[in-house]
């Protein structure tokens, strides 16, 4: 399968591929983002650039060069409003996978992450991939919301905690199918 470019752009964002000298300001970044962790139980992770910078969030059996990291820009002022982590043929060789997709809080409500998941939809499908999938918190509500309005709106599988609770945590994820 072809990956997707290193390089693209939708109306008024331009995305590519995080370069070195930009991990410090993506870290920080990614750690506005934190909020998160109270509906996934995860914490923070504070070498989490870097890590997918060096060596990539990969899957089992995962390889370097199928993993993304982008940094998502505005076009007019290049200021950083977003992170966007992938993955080329997981769990399968047809899959893509959307390990993380964050939008600046500051440049929320904006729509930037509906012009950066519709444009992204588009470019995946035009490689030939069969279908996309994301996981999600089930108490991450606004991400549900956001991911099934792009059409991701197959549950693959539920992952996690069995029952409800405060200190409980579970994960779905979602597939769109092309």
């Amino acid at each position: 399968m072809e990956r997707i470019p290193t390089k693209w752009k939708t109306k008024r964002l331009i995305v590519e591929d995080l370069r070195n000298e930009e991990i410090h300001s993506v870290q920080s970044l990614y750690e506005k983002g934190n909020y998160i962790h109270q509906w996934d139980g995860g914490s923070l992770d504070e070498g989490f650039v870097k890590r997918c910078f060096l060596e990539g969030d990969l899957p089992p059996g995962g390889t370097k060069e199928n993993f993304r990291i982008q940094v998502i820009r505005m076009k007019e002022s290049e200021e950083l409003v977003g992170l966007l982590v992938s993955y080329h043929g997981h769990p399968v060789l047809e899959s893509f996978y959307i390990n993380y997709l964050s939008i600046d809080p500051d440049y929320q409500k904006l729509g930037l992450g509906q012009e950066v998941g519709e444009e992204f939809l588009e470019i995946v499908k035009h490689h030939e991939f069969k279908e996309v999938r994301a996981n999600v918190a089930l108490k991450n509500w606004g991400a549900i919301r956001f991911w099934t309005k792009l059409g991701l709106d197959t549950i693959n599988g539920i992952y996690g905690d069995s029952e409800y609770g405060e200190n409980r945590f579970a994960d779905m994820e979602l597939v769109k199918r092309f």
